[in-house]
């Protein structure tokens, strides 16, 4: 259920905030980048000043700002538009899809997950390469056809 919830949220606020989504997708796939190769140092950094949480929950959180943070500051800084119709729909349902497969290992970290989460998470898994092309893909899109 926790799975569903987050994507249903994810996508209702990338359907109705309505803006350049283009930066945002392109800023969660560095995220990733950026958790897989710093993520281990900072955990490391955070233990070291005596920050409190256990490895997999600060892993968690470190995830979730990298990988949900900085690019729902760029993409709530983004200008007013983006695509429209069917391709605003797609748009939404591909960035929360990405975000909500992304996280979730980092979600089950604070959540246990019921047998619907694992169903659709298990769906999302499965298509998670088509999901991250279909995000990059619109990304560039929504890019070239911003008009400043």
């Amino acid at each position: 259920m926790v799975i569903g919830i987050v994507m249903i949220l994810l996508f209702a606020a990338f359907f109705v905030v309505r803006k350049h989504i283009g930066p945002g997708i392109l800023a969660v796939i560095a995220g990733v980048a950026v958790d897989a190769a710093f993520s281990p140092m900072l955990v490391d950094f955070f233990h070291s000043i005596n920050f409190g949480l256990p490895d997999g929950k600060l892993k968690a959180l470190i995830s979730l700002v990298l990988i949900v943070g900085f690019p729902m500051i760029l993409y709530f800084k983004s200008s007013r538009g983006g695509m429209f119709g069917i391709l605003r729909i797609a748009e939404a349902l591909v960035m929360a899809a990405l975000i909500t497969a992304l996280l979730a290992p980092a979600i089950s970290e604070w959540f246990a997950f019921d047998d619907l989460s694992r169903n659709i998470l298990a769906w999302i898994n499965s298509v998670r390469g088509i999901i991250m092309m279909s995000g990059i893909g619109l990304a560039y899109l929504d890019i070239l056809f911003y008009r400043g």
